[in-house]
C-alpha cells in the first residue's frame, strides 16, 4: 500500500515451498517482476527479473546471526544489513551510502514495513526486495533455527 493506504502491488507465488516463485503483480493485472529461488544453496538465493524474462537483481543471504544480504541490482552492488530481530534494515552501496530503510511496524495486523527509498528509479525492485526478505525471514523462524529472528 502507498501512503494514501491503497493498494499498489500484489505478490502471488509458492511460499515456504522448496522452490519458491513470486510474481510482483501492479494493480492493472500486468506481472512487473518475478522471483525464483535457487534450490540447493546453503543460504537462500533468488533471483529477480523483469516483465521480459531479463534477470536485474540477486538476493544472497550472507551467514551471520542478524539478517545481512547481498544484493546486487543492475550490476550494481549492495548490502543489507538488518537488526537483530529483523524489524530494521538498512540497504546500502559500495559508498555505505543508504539507499534505502525498512522498518518492520510492531503493532500491526500481520507483518506491516515502512519504506523509505533514497533511489527513487528503483522502488518497485527494493519493494520486492523487501518482501523476499521478508520471505526468508519467515522460513527461517520456521525451519528450527536455534536463534529468533522476527
Amino acid at each position: 500500500m502507498n501512503a494514501n493506504q491503497h493498494q499498489v502491488y500484489e505478490i502471488k507465488g509458492r511460499f515456504f515451498s522448496l522452490r519458491n516463485h513470486l510474481e510482483m503483480i501492479d494493480n492493472r493485472g500486468v506481472i512487473v517482476l518475478t522471483a525464483q529461488k535457487r534450490l540447493f544453496r546453503f543460504l537462500p538465493t533468488y533471483h529477480i527479473y523483469n516483465s521480459r524474462d531479463q534477470e536485474v537483481a540477486l538476493v544472497k543471504q550472507k551467514f551471520s546471526f542478524r539478517p545481512k544480504f547481498d544484493l546486487r541490482i543492475s550490476y550494481r552492488n549492495y548490502q543489507v544489513d538488518g537488526s537483530l530481530f529483523g524489524h530494521n534494515f538498512g540497504i546500502y552501496d559500495d559508498n555505505s551510502d543508504l539507499v534505502a530503510s525498512i522498518s518492520k511496524k510492531i503493532i500491526s495486523w500481520g507483518d506491516t514495513y515502512e519504506i523509505i527509498v533514497n533511489d527513487e528509479e528503483k522502488i518497485e525492485i527494493l519493494l520486492f526486495v523487501v518482501i523476499i526478505i521478508d520471505q526468508v525471514v519467515h522460513e527461517r523462524d520456521t525451519s528450527g533455527v536455534s536463534f529468533e529472528i522476527n
